[in-house]
Parts: C-alpha cells; sequence; structure tokens
C-alpha cells in the first residue's frame, strides 16, 4: 500500500453516513439503500467507533448531524460526487450534480420565477427545491441548503453575502388621486405609528394583513396604502409609488449557507447565481 493512501478512511460506511444525513430516520435510510433499519444502524455505529466521535445526535427519533458531522457530511457529498464520475457515464442521471434546497422569503418566490427558471434551463444538472415561506428554515438543522434573509446583520457561524440594503417606500393602488387616509398595516399594529402619521396624516387603519404577498393585493385592489420593499412593489404594474425610500430600520438582504457547503459544486452555482441577480436589484 502507498504511502499516500488512507485504509483508516472508513469509505464503506459513506453510502449509509450520507443516506442517514438526507433521510434522518433509519427507516428513511434503509428504504434509500434497499436495505434493513438494522444493518444502517450498525454501519454508522462502526462508523461512528472508527472516528471514535459521535457524527448524530439522536433527537425524538430523528438523527441530526453534530457540528463534526456537518462537516463530514460536506466532505463525503463532494467526494461522492467526483468519484461518482467513475460510476456513470455523463448523461446517465438528469440531475448529476444532486439537489439544492432553497429557501426564500415568500415574496421573493414572485420576484425571482424568471431567474430561476433561467437557471434550470441553465443548470439541467442541478435541481432545486424550492421552499417560499415566512416561516425561518433552519440551516443549521439541513432544512435547507442556501436561504435568503431580512436581517440587520449577519447571522452567525454561516456563510454570509451581504446583497445590500433594503429600501421600503408606502405605495397605493395606481390612481390620479390617491387616497392616503386609509392604511393597511401588520398584525398588532391596531393604531397609526407616528411616523406614519408624519408622512400621511389623516391615516386611519383600514385592515391589517400578514404578508407582503397579500399587503400588496390588498393594495392593488384599492383598499388602502401600505407599506412594501420597493423592489416588490415597483414589479406590480397596478401600483405607485407615494413616499421617498424608507431605509430607517437598516435592513439587509442576505444570501446564506453553510461554511462547509459553500464549496459544493450545486451550492457554489446557485449562490453565484443568485448574488449576480440580486446585487442590483433596486432601482432609485
Amino acid at each position: 500500500m502507498g504511502k499516500n493512501a488512507h485504509p483508516e478512511i472508513p469509505w464503506a460506511e459513506l453510502p449509509f453516513f450520507l443516506a442517514l444525513a438526507n433521510e434522518k430516520t433509519l427507516s428513511g435510510a434503509a428504504r434509500r439503500l434497499g436495505i434493513d433499519r438494522t444493518t444502517v444502524a450498525r454501519r454508522i455505529d462502526t462508523l461512528e467507533a472508527a472516528v471514535e466521535r459521535a457524527l448524530f445526535d439522536r433527537l425524538d427519533g430523528k438523527f441530526e448531524l453534530t457540528p463534526l458531522g456537518r462537516r463530514a457530511f460536506a466532505a463525503a457529498e463532494r467526494a461522492n460526487q467526483e468519484l461518482a464520475l467513475f460510476s456513470k457515464p455523463l448523461g446517465y442521471e438528469r440531475h448529476a450534480m444532486g439537489k439544492v434546497r432553497l429557501s426564500l422569503p415568500a415574496q421573493f418566490s414572485l420576484t425571482l420565477v424568471e431567474p430561476l427558471a433561467r437557471f434550470e434551463r441553465d443548470n439541467p444538472d442541478i435541481l432545486v427545491e424550492l421552499t417560499a415561506t415566512d416561516r425561518v428554515a433552519s440551516l443549521l438543522r439541513y432544512e435547507t441548503d442556501v436561504a435568503l434573509r431580512l436581517s440587520r446583520r449577519a447571522p452567525h457561524d454561516l456563510a454570509s453575502y451581504n446583497l445590500g440594503p433594503v429600501s421600503y417606500r408606502y405605495f397605493n393602488r395606481k390612481v390620479t388621486t390617491p387616497d392616503l387616509s386609509r392604511y393597511i398595516t401588520y398584525p398588532g399594529g391596531d393604531k397609526v405609528m407616528a411616523e406614519v402619521n408624519a408622512l400621511f396624516p389623516s391615516a386611519e387603519v383600514t385592515m391589517s394583513v400578514d404578508g407582503y404577498i397579500p399587503m400588496r393585493e390588498f393594495i392593488a385592489q384599492g383598499v388602502g396604502f401600505g407599506m412594501l420593499p420597493q423592489d416588490f412593489g415597483d414589479a406590480d404594474p397596478r401600483l405607485m409609488r407615494v413616499s421617498k425610500p424608507i431605509t430607517e430600520h437598516g435592513m439587509n438582504l442576505w444570501l446564506l449557507c453553510l461554511p462547509e457547503q459553500r464549496r459544493l459544486y450545486r451550492i457554489q452555482k446557485l449562490v453565484q447565481f443568485l448574488r449576480s441577480e440580486l446585487k442590483d436589484r433596486e432601482s432609485t
């Protein structure tokens, strides 16, 4: 055996590790591999004994990766991705580079439709699994691979790319003379805030709405005026701006992924694409 060989690396156990990391349950991993769950459990025990560290935390019947497990998972995926070239001919599988899960605020599911459709056409080897929700999916619990977040500062322990400040404006339905006395606010805001009154002295709350997508629809239907992210409001031809940009809140748009995953081909491709598409998203 050559001096550069690594007999201590338990290569035979890696398919079991990858299956359990993806499926999170013994039953799911067993189905993926076409074997019984007892075998999966035994091979994972063998792997953890070989590295002398826990790779999974057992939580409520699910197997969640430990910090070491997350690093090992990223490395194993890279190795599996590159070694797959030796076992399958080019074009054997449509999504040869695998799946990348993207989580983003609901309004981006509308503004990014065309760019993401273009990404799919240009990268048929990558399957994008999109979750558009206002619920924050956890990268650290592997609920998603790449995430767009609105936040004042970068989250800790993640690879983060600042896509710049997010401007907001007040919008109204596009009419000749807008009625700026009817104000749509967000849940819990049953009174007109002082900063709104300073801009619109006659404003009174007419409705409270949860989420930018329904907010935009109610504005377009003439229920009242309300605040939206500038690029999201500008994208709707039914709306008109009725204020200057509002940036005092200090919110930025962040693109996030796990540090150990950012060198994976599919993650790199999507992150680079989104950075390019979103860096100049706002007009003046």
